[in-house]
């Protein structure tokens, strides 16, 4: 008997989250990155190999509210004057980690023969870090408020701000004309957009608390939490970011004071355990072995995926050289991981005529492999600063606490 049709994406999502959170607790218990576990989690009840569950429209929208509410709870975290206290650091790291990879990538397409608009996507492919995977793993690792912590996560908001400005171009330089005015129009609003936030954050938002607590509603400062963040996440989408830039934002908005955003924090957490492992198996659910089986596809996947973890490890390491050799190879590391970024530039690549379909596969695999290496490279670096019998109740190792990393 076939089950009615509203009860399959249903099915595949309960099948999906229960894989997820298997996946999560067997790397927890060996001691690796959770996050690895639910990929594979999907790539295993996926088309890779059982079969079980499917990509859908469903499971891709539960996969957007996982990523959204994962950057939120992130931004909760990142007070802007923490993300400001090694800003130049911040901005070379990302200048850098974009150029290098963009030139990288372009160069080695041009160089085996693809045709410019390929080569520019490749290029383009290789650019952002994704803040993700990448607010994943510093969570995991209880490093979100170290010095190469805070590095890392205002490097990648502008590597994705500028990996997305240059997938803009690339589809302005696929068509006749190239709308320079356009791109300069998102430049300005990007621009506008991040000074308003960082502004009302300390001038309107505390009006707007005392409003608050006169409400009648239920938690209405959650409720009012919400309504900033799905705001903030469509703003950021209509004028030419990602909705995970804006959900970001949103995060570092209505988190005030340190007090309020604890108290947030609690409840995105929440909701964080239910939707983040969606984001994290999707990734896996994409990922087809089909791929596997022609060997050129195959020399492709490894050889972008080398290019994309030494480019990043290179030059983002030499920018934040100045908080020292052992934070800069952390910071290195930290930005390899491509994520759910990878897999945008890599559906772009089916709306441009020029581009190989193939190339969907091949971006989707280094978007999957980058976001497992980051992590296992980050934890054999990390591992020998762990401490022999840590002491109850840490919040984390000695080696996070380290906020100017050791020579």
């Amino acid at each position: 008997m076939t089950p009615p049709q509203p009860i399959e994406p249903l099915l595949s999502l309960f099948i999906l989250f229960v894989a997820a959170k298997l996946g999560e607790e067997l790397f927890e218990r060996l001691g690796q990155p959770a996050l690895i576990g639910q990929i594979i989690a999907g790539f295993i009840v996926g088309p890779g190999l059982l079969r079980w569950v499917s990509p859908s429209p469903t499971i891709s929208f539960m996969a957007e509210v996982g990523i959204i509410f994962l950057l939120f709870e992130t931004g909760l975290k990142t007070q802007p004057e923490d993300v400001l206290e090694h800003g130049y650091i911040s901005m070379a790291v990302g200048f850098f980690g974009v150029i290098t990879p963009l030139a990288a990538g372009w160069a080695f397409a041009h160089a085996i023969g693809e045709n410019a608009i390929t080569a520019r996507f490749v290029g383009t492919l290789l650019v952002a870090t994704s803040i993700g995977i990448t607010a994943k793993i510093l969570s995991d690792f209880g490093a979100a408020q170290t010095a190469f912590g805070r590095v890392i996560l205002g490097a990648a908001v502008l590597d994705d701000i500028l990996g997305l400005l240059a997938l803009s171009m690339l589809s302005s330089f696929s068509e006749a004309q190239s709308h320079w005015a356009n791109l300069l129009l998102t430049v300005v609003f990007v621009s506008l957009f991040f000074i308003a936030v960082l502004f009302l954050r300390r001038t309107a938002l505390p009006r707007i608390r005392g409003r608050l607590g006169r409400m009648r509603a239920a938690a209405p400062q959650w409720s009012f939490a919400l309504v900033i963040l799905l705001g903030f996440s469509a703003m950021s989408a209509y004028i030419g970011l990602a909705a995970i830039i804006g959900s970001f934002l949103a995060g570092m908005f209505v988190s005030e004071s340190r007090e309020l955003a604890e108290a947030l924090s609690e409840r995105a957490g929440a909701v964080s355990s239910f939707v983040v492992p969606f984001f994290l198996a999707n990734i896996g659910l994409r990922l087809s072995p089909a791929v596997l089986t022609n060997a050129h596809a195959l020399l492709l996947i490894a050889a972008l995926t080398g290019i994309a973890a030494v480019t990043k490890l290179v030059a983002c390491g030499l920018s934040a050289l100045p908080l020292g050799r052992r934070s800069a190879l952390l910071v290195g590391l930290g930005m390899i991981p491509r994520g759910e970024v990878g897999i945008v530039v890599a559906d772009q690549s089916l709306r441009i005529a020029a581009i190989p379909a193939s190339y969907y596969s091949i971006g989707i695999a280094m978007a999957a492999l980058t976001s497992m290496l980051g992590p296992l490279l980050l934890r054999l670096v990390l591992r020998p600063q762990r401490p022999a019998r840590p002491e109850s109740g840490a919040s984390a190792p000695a080696a996070y606490r380290d906020a100017k990393g050791q020579a």
